[in-house]
């Protein structure tokens, strides 16, 4: 069973894949992973909700799994996807295969809301996704996309300083003002 969770930024993508994990029986049974791209918190999954934080193991790609794999997994989680390299097909067969239940958080769309890395393929080989929504940094409705204030220098700017979840009527009049 693959099983996604997707949303903006600040909509609780990370706290729900901490939540299952700390609720998690056996947690020998379990693997963690974040890209290792992702440096706000290390080795750590961390959400900006809750205190609680998960050891993750850092990889670049999805095969990197394979490593650390042992018989006793029946769990995998894994943090920040979008920033994954490699090939998804890997993971279904860990699902199919394996049997192996895998819960993967991701952004689905980058700040200029366009598709997010692996994320679009991660998307078509899941059992089940779960839709996240933020609180819009402007009028406090449900928001569904992540936008950065200001200019970037380069595609992807790793942290969350200058980014802010919007609702779609806010997004299109911070990008009429940008015009």
């Amino acid at each position: 069973m693959i099983k996604v969770y997707i949303g903006p930024m600040y909509s609780g993508k990370t706290t729900a894949i901490i939540d299952l994990y700390l609720n998690t029986w056996n947690k020998e049974e379990v693997l963690c992973f974040k890209p290792e791209l992702d440096t706000r918190s290390h080795s750590k999954i961390k959400s900006r909700n809750i205190e609680q934080s998960i050891e993750a193991i850092t990889i670049k790609r999805i095969e990197e799994i394979d490593k650390y794999l042992e018989d006793k997994i029946t769990k995998i989680f894994i943090d920040e996807a979008q920033f994954l390299k490699g090939d998804v097909n890997y993971l279904l067969e860990l699902s199919l295969i394996k049997n192996m239940e895998i819960h993967i958080a991701g952004l689905s769309l980058t700040s200029e809301q366009k598709p997010f890395g692996l994320m679009p393929e991660i998307l078509s080989i899941a059992d089940e996704i779960k839709i996240f929504k933020a609180i819009c940094y402007i009028c406090n409705k449900p928001a569904a996309y992540t936008y950065y204030n200001g200019k970037k220098e380069t595609e992807i700017l790793v942290g969350s300083k200058g980014y802010m979840p919007l609702c779609k009527e806010c997004l299109l009049k911070k990008r009429n003002c940008q015009k």
